[in-house]
């Protein structure tokens, strides 16, 4: 049995490992780094059996039908768009007409990343190799890529989806171009993003200067997505000052999403208020800013955002995206996170690990992706929840139980199709993006920051090297790291301690310890071991709640649910699902001081990843008054289920 404990990198890594030298990581092209094992196996069901490899047949209308890009471009005569959701008329709904450029771009961003990195060449030839030369073939006599005629091109001044359109594109075109090396792509991307730099020139113009704004001119901000990888690949940092032309821009005028805004972070008092997606994806602007210029109240101001964020997770990591964040603060059961805003803030993540090379952003990645991205998953691979809790007491459509409303964000869905085809699309990235961010390249060799199965293929000190990751992580505590070259050659490999790490073991090599890495001299036949001692652990939110966890996965009560169909999309085993309690909900579990929780081998469940162990133990049952036993899985294996318990209350201690 594992007693319940709380336990400190501090005490993990007390005496032992010898002191390293830092060193400082930066990203590697996309396509460097594979998955493999359980990951590669859930990647590759999503594109055969699953919504990944499936949206463009799901949803033809908005990704196929509509040539937004090219013959379909907007114009001034185009008054509206079918972006398979239902319309009344507003005045907001003219953030439609650029929807299905999001939809298509962001879908197939997530499906051409799987497909590149699962290898399927058929897939390759005939559908992704298409889809680039389409879009390149769209590109105008000046080198424009966007979804604009001429008569509406870069001259708004009210919502639009110019560089929200570009950005969701060309993030895509640029992952292709890293896997291939197609110059082609590179120079095509290129040229469009210089038009865009020309038309809406630095310091003389105002691409944020609009009135009437909704969605697509905050997204358009994230161009600098763009920007950044388009500075990494060219080594020309006037891509990165264009993006913080572009940020400070967007500070100078008043727009709807002010999340981001300068003097808002400053305010101690102020507390996000935002479209949840906008919030956390603006982050990735404000530290680019911040990094490239080096300005000390543009860090000041990361980190009062990094303070103000932390107010608005989860105990899993979810940050509010339900859908606006209206100054509230997480809790596990009224507050939930849009699909959107989980990929958008594993992203923004990312970059701080590479701005930063600090540890505690790569446990914020597994933690989020894990736990809440995953359990926002159905098991069977084909349907996400729009917007989920922590605490999923049911999936039937609205988010309050006691307070139906007219909307269908929680459920099940391989489209989402009545609210908006934007989560499933975005949950389609979040694994690519999470792959991408597994290793960095450092000045002495590779630091591995992430864990899970998976290889890397590098030159290094002019030899090609391949390091995998051999293990079940986040299921097992041990990975075992297979070095191969075919010539001699020796570097450092930095390995990221996991902050939840009781006690750090390295079997086969000799380890020094740098902060919250351990680093090791390896050379081209190396093989070795690191296990990560951890132990059943309470964690606690400021919400007055507690969660178990064990390692980086949390453990929920499952709710016995039965589930009924929905909307067919003409796919067989494609529909939404509700799931309801089949018993009236005990929402009156609570924790006891001092009670013990085993961790053993899932017995009678569905096979997959996340129902290998289960949690036995006792919760107290409030609404009986005793302690019952019980059986706590893994929060990304479940539909329904309770993740957070307040302790006992005093009154009950004494009946124990």
């Amino acid at each position: 049995m594992k007693v319940l404990s709380t336990v400190t990198l501090a005490a993990a890594m007390a005496g032992g490992l010898p002191v390293a030298a830092h060193g400082q990581g930066e990203p590697l092209p996309f396509g460097a780094i594979r998955p493999a094992g359980w990951i590669a196996e859930q990647m590759h069901g999503d594109v055969r059996n699953g919504f990944v490899g499936r949206l463009d047949q799901l949803v033809p209308e908005q990704v196929v039908e509509d040539d937004i890009y090219g013959a379909d471009r907007l114009t001034a005569l185009v008054e509206e768009k079918d972006v398979g959701t239902h319309t009344t008329g507003a005045e907001w709904e003219v953030q439609f007409l650029w929807w299905n450029s999001e939809t298509q771009s962001n879908w197939w961003d997530g499906y051409l990343r799987h497909v590149l990195l699962t290898g399927n060449e058929t897939q390759i030839d005939e559908r992704i190799s298409a889809y680039v030369e389409d879009k390149l073939e769209t590109a105008d006599e000046d080198g424009y890529i966007g979804i604009y005629a001429p008569d509406l091109r870069y001259r708004h001044t009210t919502e639009n989806g110019e560089l929200w359109a570009q950005a969701s594109l060309f993030r895509g075109l640029l992952a292709y171009y890293e896997a291939t090396g197609e110059d082609a792509v590179l120079e095509a991307v290129r040229k469009a993003v210089g038009v865009t730099m020309e038309a809406l020139p630095a310091g003389e113009s105002e691409p944020f200067g609009v009135t009437d704004a909704f969605a697509g001119v905050g997204h358009g901000l994230m161009i600098v997505d763009v920007l950044d990888t388009l500075a990494r690949l060219t080594g020309d940092d006037t891509y990165l000052d264009y993006a913080v032309f572009l940020f400070e821009d967007y500070n100078r005028h008043e727009l709807p999403e002010v999340d981001i805004r300068l003097d808002n972070l400053a305010d101690p008092d102020y507390r996000f208020q935002g479209h949840g997606v906008h919030t956390y994806e603006h982050l990735r602007a404000l530290v680019i800013a911040a990094y490239h210029t080096g300005r000390e109240d543009y860090m000041a101001a990361l980190d009062r955002y990094l303070e103000k964020l932390d107010r608005a997770l989860t105990v899993a990591g979810g940050p509010i995206g339900d859908e606006f964040i209206v100054g509230r603060h997480a809790h596990p059961s009224a507050t939930g996170y849009e699909y959107c805003s989980l990929q958008e803030l594993l992203h923004s993540y990312s970059l701080l690990l590479e701005k930063t090379g600090d540890a505690k952003w790569a446990d914020r990645i597994e933690w989020l992706l894990y736990n809440a991205a995953q359990g926002a998953r159905h098991p069977n691979g084909r349907s996400i929840v729009y917007v989920k809790t922590d605490n999923a007491f049911h999936a039937l459509g609205h988010v309050d139980m006691d307070a139906p409303q007219n909307e269908e964000r929680v459920k099940y869905s391989p489209a989402h199709r009545d609210v908006a085809i934007c989560c499933v699309p975005n949950a389609g990235r979040i694994y690519p993006y999470f792959v991408q961010a597994m290793y960095h390249r450092t000045p002495r060799g590779l630091s591995v920051n992430l864990f899970g199965p998976g290889d890397v293929t590098q030159r290094l000190n002019g030899v090609p090297v391949r390091v995998r990751q051999v293990t079940d992580y986040p299921f097992d505590d041990l990975v075992r790291f297979e070095v191969d070259s075919p010539s001699a050659v020796t570097f450092e490999l930095r390995i990221r301690v996991p902050g939840w790490a009781a006690t750090v073991e390295v079997e086969d090599a000799a380890a020094k310890r740098d902060g919250n890495w351990i680093v090791v001299e390896a050379d081209g036949s190396t093989r070795f071991d690191v296990r990560f001692g951890r132990a059943v652990r309470l964690v606690e939110h400021d919400s007055g709640t507690l969660a178990i966890a064990h390692g980086p996965l949390l453990y929920a009560l499952p709710i016995e649910h039965e589930e009924t169909k929905g909307t067919s999309y003409g796919q067989p085993g494609f529909y939404d699902i509700y799931a309801q309690p089949v018993a009236p909900v005990n929402k009156d579990w609570r924790l006891a001081a001092g009670e013990e929780f085993e961790l053993v081998e899932a017995q009678d469940r569905i096979p997959g990843p996340f129902d290998r162990h289960v949690l036995k133990g006792r919760l107290y049952d409030g609404s009986a008054g005793r302690l019952r036993d019980v059986e706590l899985v893994p929060m990304g294996g479940t539909v329904l289920r309770q993740v957070s318990f307040c302790p006992v209350v005093e009154a009950a201690k004494e009946a124990l």
